[in-house]
């Protein structure tokens, strides 16, 4: 939820409801109305920010996709060098959730990748995403195909753990985020 102290947009607070509806009724039962309810708020304040539930889908992946931008930038370092952004990407992808919201993500984001799943149409935003993504790796001063393969490794390895379905050790995880990151250097 907002930080104490913050007020956030309506926007955001919709947003926000809709998580809620996530998280404890399943992705299933996210509706306009549901999303309202949660925000307190009528129906129609819902729908001038969000037209139908697959806008708002779309905007919850979106906020997902933001968060995790904003995660590698704060992995990246001031001095631009090779293999920097590659190295980020995979820190983003292996960090360890360390607060709530931490958590509260994860488990949002493992509920939309699931729904989005059964509708391609929603797939645009997380398309474009990772075309940047792709991009920044393969332009990153490191050899291209082995930044690819660190990157799709983290990648497998989030979906894996997001999805509960992990089967690492902590020490094994701890030694391929090591690997992985060594790939790129």
């Amino acid at each position: 939820m907002a930080v104490a102290g913050t007020t956030l947009s309506t926007r955001e607070r919709i947003l926000e409801a809709a998580e809620d509806v996530v998280l404890t009724d399943g992705v299933s039962c996210l509706t306009l109305e549901k999303a309202a309810a949660r925000a307190g708020m009528s129906k129609g304040g819902v729908l001038y920010h969000f037209r139908t539930k697959d806008a708002l889908v779309e905007a919850m992946v979106e906020r997902l996709t933001g968060r995790f931008e904003e995660g590698i930038r704060a992995h990246r370092d001031l001095r631009p060098q090779p293999g920097e952004f590659a190295r980020a990407y995979v820190e983003e992808c292996l960090a360890e959730p360390v607060t709530d919201d931490d958590l509260r993500t994860e488990r949002v984001g493992s509920a939309l990748i699931a729904a989005i799943a059964s509708q391609p149409e929603l797939l645009g935003t997380l398309r474009e995403a990772f075309a940047g993504w792709q991009h920044e790796i393969e332009t990153d001063s490191v050899d291209p195909v082995a930044a690819t393969i660190a990157r799709f490794a983290a990648d497998g390895l989030w979906l894996c753990e997001l999805f509960g379905i992990d089967a690492l050790s902590p020490q094994m995880r701890s030694a391929v985020r090591t690997g992985l990151l060594e790939m790129v250097q």
